[in-house]
């Protein structure tokens, strides 16, 4: 069984007819189609579940409308993303709520399974405003997962140093989470696992880039019990396997690319992939809490 930890299917790019990565064969394919056409596919080759974070306010109805449609499968969680902050106003005007108030709603939906994305990206905040106003938003996000004994979904870019330092001063809010999509090194690894965080691995892994080689020795490092399968799809592809570059560039990342993932993390610590599908999924059930999705 696959877990699909982080996978964005409410969010605007899934919303028309578009190309879409799947697997057929053992090899990466393109295909056309539409939201559901995806959710039937990725349903019918093992995925279980797929955790839905939020972006900015405005995603926040949108995944929560979406999970209401898959109930069981589609696990919103909410929050306000490092680089949308800006748009998330401190006061209300014109008779609107305050972007605070607006989150503070959003997690009153009693489907909300986290609080999240929510982190650091210094990747364009290079201004000291910027950043405070990012800080500000995580560590009121910390607050309110610890309010609702929830666990964190991390976007952490650019920012690991001052991002451990947040999370060791507010360890106590902590009620378990992920550092997605995580690119770091096996040191940083460990630093969040300390903190009993998981670590979040996609088609990052499967890309010939500077920082993989990085990547998989933390993958090695780090024991199998503190990794979680994810996509980031749409975004997060693995490396192009041959297509024109514009069509891949394209095509929308899904939960299709799991089985990639699982086998080369299985690869990289010698182990079945079947192993690597297994133990993940039940660290998502565990961390995310979810009901049961069939024999784990």
């Amino acid at each position: 069984m696959l877990i699909d930890t982080h996978i964005h299917l409410s969010y605007h790019p899934f919303d028309q007819g578009f190309p879409y990565i799947a697997r057929e064969k053992d090899a990466f394919v393109i295909r056309r189609g539409s939201r559901e056409d995806v959710i039937r596919e990725i349903r019918a080759a093992g995925t279980a579940a797929c955790i839905d974070p939020a972006v900015d306010l405005g995603s926040n109805e949108k995944l929560l409308a979406l999970a209401e449609q898959y109930p069981g499968f589609i696990f919103p969680a909410v929050g306000v993303h490092p680089t949308r902050v800006f748009q998330a106003a401190e006061k209300g005007k014109d008779g609107r709520m305050s972007g605070r108030k607006r989150f503070a709603q959003f997690l009153e939906h009693p489907a909300v399974i986290a609080v999240g994305e929510t982190g650091l990206d210094y990747h364009l905040a290079r201004k000291e405003q910027h950043r405070l106003r990012q800080i500000i938003w995580f560590i009121r996000q910390l607050k309110a997962a610890h309010r609702k004994g929830l666990p964190v979904i991390l976007h952490i870019r650019e920012a690991h140093e001052d991002a451990l330092r947040i999370l060791r001063r507010y360890r106590n809010c902590l009620h378990g989470g992920v550092c997605h999509c995580f690119r770091g090194s096996a040191d940083e690894a460990r630093s969040y696992t300390e903190l009993g965080l998981m670590l979040g691995i996609g088609g990052s892994l499967l890309k010939d880039a500077p920082g993989t080689a990085a990547l998989e020795q933390a993958v090695i490092m780090t024991p199998l019990d503190r990794i979680l399968l994810e996509t980031d799809g749409p975004y997060v592809r693995p490396e192009n396997p041959g297509f024109p570059n514009k069509q891949w560039e394209k095509a929308r990342n899904t939960s299709l690319i799991l089985p990639a993932v699982a086998a080369r993390i299985a690869e990289l610590k010698s182990v079945p992939p079947e192993e690597v599908e297994r133990v993940t999924a039940e660290n998502a059930v565990r961390v995310f809490r979810l009901p049961p999705l069939g024999e784990v």
